[in-house]
């Protein structure tokens, strides 16, 4: 009996130590999840806070956005309204630089229909030379007459070969004159059809056309052309009144 007895405390005590050690590890793991909770509490609510303040800073984003809409879709019709009252279309605009000019020169003059205002410092007709490209243009000139298309050249007085090109151009039918005396034309303006003006640095010389570098727009638009060609009659009338 005593026996038994002594193996029931033993099992119990045995229990017991258990139960407490069980209690212990339960405890912590519950403090750790508890200290895991409070932290993930803290996170989210960090997060719902950042949420909120992305949420506001997006609304405000959102109404900006429908105002500026708004305001560029208002801005395009007052645009369009204007367009249609003035008539205005913006002009396309082609840097020709260094050798392009001659092949693009030489297209449009090929085109011409109607007519062709050309305002040129120096232009330089060297008949003995095959592959001067400035022949080709001052050549293309005569072959645009021939066909039909009024051409009118203004050449400053002072480069000697212009002389040659004067010549060429009154043999073929040409209306061409020199500045008034005592001033310095520097112009390099063509005018075509009365919508194309190709301006800019480029005489029509073998070096401008073949060496140098030299810039120049293709630039068409009508109020333009109209300008330039109220700007070629005035040196005109200037020379040759």
């Amino acid at each position: 009996m005593a026996r038994k007895s002594v193996i029931a405390c033993v099992v119990l005590t045995v229990l017991l130590a258990l139960t407490v050690y069980a209690y212990m590890n339960v405890e912590a793991l519950y403090e750790d999840l508890h200290q895991r909770y409070i932290e993930l509490k803290e996170e989210r609510d960090s997060l719902a806070s950042q949420y909120n303040d992305l949420s506001q800073q997006y609304a405000t984003l959102l109404e900006q956005l429908e105002n500026l809409s708004e305001s560029y879709s208002e801005l395009r019709e007052a645009y369009q309204q204007l367009l249609e009252k003035t008539n205005i279309t913006a002009p396309a605009i082609t840097a020709i630089n260094d050798r392009e000019y001659h092949i693009k020169a030489l297209e449009l003059i090929n085109r011409a229909n109607e007519s062709i205002y050309i305002i040129m410092y120096a232009a330089k007709y060297d008949e003995d030379d095959p592959i001067d490209p400035a022949n080709d243009l001052i050549r293309a000139l005569a072959a645009a007459h021939e066909r039909g298309v009024g051409v009118h050249v203004i050449l400053d007085e002072e480069p000697r070969y212009n002389e040659d090109t004067m010549n060429y151009l009154v043999s073929e039918g040409i209306n061409v004159t020199y500045d008034s005396g005592g001033v310095r034309t520097h112009c390099k303006l063509v005018v075509i059809d009365g919508y194309i003006v190709l301006i800019g640095s480029h005489n029509w010389t073998e070096s401008a056309l073949s060496y140098n570098h030299e810039t120049s727009l293709l630039i068409k638009s009508e109020p333009l052309a109209e300008l330039e060609i109220r700007y070629f009659n005035t040196i005109w009338a200037e020379a040759t009144g």
